[in-house]
């Protein structure tokens, strides 16, 4: 990064070319592993600085042109959004007689997003061609997992690259309409979402229509082991659980929520 600027004075104009033509070629992502505080790793692309900076330059004009169409219970790498309002949203809504919590666990969401799907939806709000196949190129980029071994992405978006946060908003803002079309209560920040119902029974029927919607028009799978149906004060959401009117965190959850904010 501290070589960065000079560079850039140097070799800018024929980046803004290649760029402006369409003929550039991004660099694979680094493979970085982090250790979860509750066990297990979790797998980081790093791109290139040069390609830090083009992604997010993509992502600040996008941001600014899609963000005031994104749900208003969409909560995750938002300007003026944050995960105390999401909290607070659940405390609201349980206060209103919304006892019952669908909790879905995504199956390893960054890894798995469709490009295909993803890229349809990318059409519909990006009209510069230009753009649209830089971005498949960010996507199929690959994965650098030794010196001079190269892994192909045919899926994923790579978690660290700072355009994947919008990237992933765009693709489930589609989950985010389809729920308010159903007329569904819920909370979303990024890929960690809760559907509230009235009822056991409704919740129960809700995760089983929605899980199959995720499967069909998203092809994403729900992580069974991860996901339930369960009371309002057993959720654990962003680190929290509600307990009557309280807010309660545990030290594992925090530990694992701060970890991921750094990630």
């Amino acid at each position: 990064m501290e070589e960065f600027p000079g560079w850039a004075k140097a070799h800018w104009k024929e980046i803004a070319h290649l760029l402006e033509e369409g003929r550039y070629r991004p660099q694979p992502v680094r493979r970085v592993e982090l250790e979860k505080p509750g066990g297990g790793k979790r797998a980081l692309g790093i791109p290139s600085v040069l390609d830090r900076v083009i992604q997010q330059a993509i992502a600040q004009v996008l941001g600014e042109k899609v963000d005031s169409s994104f749900h208003p219970s969409s909560y995750g790498f938002r300007p003026g959004k944050s995960a105390h309002q999401a909290i607070q949203q659940l405390q609201a809504d349980k206060q209103s007689g919304y006892s019952q919590a669908v909790d879905l666990d995504l199956e390893k969401f960054f890894d798995k997003v469709n490009h295909e799907v993803l890229m349809r939806l990318l059409r519909r709000r990006i009209e510069d061609a230009r753009v649209l196949r830089l971005i498949g190129k960010y996507l199929r980029a690959g994965v650098t997992l030794a010196p001079g071994r190269i892994a192909p992405t045919s899926e994923g978006v790579p978690q660290g690259g700072p355009l994947s946060p919008l990237l992933a908003n765009l693709l489930l803002d589609e989950l985010d309409k389809e729920l308010e079309r159903r007329g569904h209560r819920f909370a979303r920040y990024a890929d960690d979402f809760v559907i509230l119902t009235r009822s056991e029974r409704a919740a129960r029927r809700v995760h089983e229509s929605i899980r199959q919607w995720l499967e069909r028009r998203l092809k994403l799978k729900i992580n069974a082991g991860k996901s339930r149906v369960c009371g309002m004060e057993e959720v654990e959401f962003l680190s929290f659980t509600l307990r009557g009117k309280r807010l309660a965190a545990s030290e594992a959850a925090v530990a694992e929520f701060r970890h991921r904010a750094r990630s």
